[in-house]
């Protein structure tokens, strides 16, 4: 932008400084949208937004275990891999995955209402609550009819680990 407002400034041919003014124009539109989606980003970050998640780890914590937590990150897929990588054998799978301007609160909701199935009564950091999927699926929708919410268990690495076991078994 300061280059183009150089050579505005020392350009003569008419049509080169009407060129050079919708140049600067489109620059300033773009720095503009560039501000915006920064600040997009860092009310993200600082505020309340995220995405509230249920998820599950068949393999890992059985039938009934479900762990619901939220994440502010712009891909909150990320952190759903990141829980699955490290310290438990399998992936997690996905049920529910929900934006809201306040999840913080949105998250504090649902662990109200699941206060008496939350497996550790004692470290509220820790976000398992033992209920089944179909409790689970009508309390989120009850809280947003739009959620698409996922109802199988896909546990694919335990499933195939599975299937693994029983063919060597056979």
């Amino acid at each position: 932008m300061a280059r183009n407002k150089q050579l505005l400034l020392e350009e003569k041919d008419e049509l080169k400084v009407k060129q050079l003014e919708d140049r600067l124009k489109e620059l300033e539109s773009q720095m503009k949208s560039v501000n915006d989606k920064k600040e997009e980003i860092s009310s993200l970050a600082l505020g309340k937004a995220g995405y509230v998640y249920a998820i599950s780890n068949l393999g890992s914590f059985g039938e009934n275990m479900f762990k619901i937590g939220m994440t502010r990150r712009m891909i909150p897929q990320e952190r759903i891999d990141e829980l699955g990588s490290a310290s438990v054998p399998f992936k997690f799978d996905v049920h529910a995955m929900v934006f809201s301007d306040n999840a913080v609160e949105l998250e504090q909701k649902l662990h109200s209402e699941l206060k008496e199935q939350r497996v550790n009564k004692v470290n509220f950091r820790k976000e398992f609550f033992k209920t089944d999927i179909d409790n689970l699926r009508n309390l989120v929708e009850e809280i947003d009819p739009t959620v698409e919410f996922v109802s199988t268990m896909l546990a694919e690495e335990y499933n195939q680990t599975l299937a693994i076991e029983n063919s060597v078994i056979a």
